[in-house]
């Protein structure tokens, strides 16, 4: 929607192929490249947000493509690494060096269960090597979730948004231009979290995933078009099919998804 630029489409790379070899995951990784040089002059939005748990699964080789993905798109994109990191904050640290400075990454998705502190040396770290390009993701309200014991941790999602608004008005004050570098994952399906006051009051950026299929409601797109958060929607299965479609089908998988923006 170019009369409504908050609203940014986020390509997923996902590579999953059917069959499990290194063979295969590299021609996986290499039709997504081919797809991101293809678009990269046509996206209003240049997002890519590659899940981490995919490269890992191939061991060094795999870290090695993320590198290679991450070092030949880091111009052309704004690249988030799909990781939901968090430990104590001295190994918090050595992740946050490995996300921004290792592999030159622009963002990270994080889990706010280690507390504010970690929380803030995240959006601290992300400006730091990125500037107003990075981008740092909260979990807040996701589209899986407990439904026992558990379940308090979303329940709290207004606190969490609390916790993340106060911790950037801090080490941001006077700083506003850098207030997009920080956000929650709100899943696109979380419509009492993704439509409320809180959210909208927090000027919190948004991840919103949920949409990567074909059967999803896409018209959720359309419904924020008035939304004053940035919202940034990923799709991965729905355009790349995890790398196990002809190239051509994934380009026109990613046209019928643009009409959206």
């Amino acid at each position: 929607m170019k009369n409504h630029p908050n609203l940014k489409l986020c390509l997923g790379i996902d590579p999953n192929p059917n069959k499990n070899d290194l063979e295969s995951f590299r021609d996986s990784v290499y039709k997504h490249m081919e797809i991101l040089d293809f678009c990269s002059s046509s996206l209003e939005h240049r997002v890519i947000k590659p899940q981490l748990a995919y490269f890992l699964s191939y061991g060094s080789s795999g870290i090695l493509l993320l590198e290679e993905l991450i070092a030949r798109f880091q111009k052309q994109y704004t690249i988030i690494l799909d990781a939901k990191f968090n430990d104590i904050s001295t190994s918090f640290k050595a992740y946050l060096n490995f996300v921004f400075h290792s592999l030159g990454a622009h963002g990270v998705t994080l889990s706010p269960f280690l507390g504010e502190k970690t929380i803030q040396m995240a959006y601290e770290e992300g400006a730091k090597h990125c500037g107003k390009k990075a981008r740092s993701f909260v979990l807040c309200a996701t589209s899986e979730s407990s439904q026992g014991h558990l379940s308090f941790i979303q329940s709290n999602w207004k606190k969490t948004l609390l916790a993340c608004s106060e911790i950037r008005n801090e080490i941001f004050q006077g700083e506003e231009s850098l207030y997009c570098t920080t956000g929650v994952v709100v899943a696109a399906n979380r419509n009492e979290v993704l439509f409320s006051d809180e959210l909208k009051e927090s000027n919190l950026s948004v991840l919103a995933p949920g949409l990567g299929v074909q059967s999803s409601d896409w018209n959720v797109i359309r419904n924020c078009s008035n939304h004053p958060n940035e919202i940034i929607f990923p799709f991965s299965r729905a355009i790349f099919s995890g790398g196990n479609i002809p190239i051509e089908s994934m380009n026109e998988n990613l046209i019928t998804i643009q009409q959206y923006f």
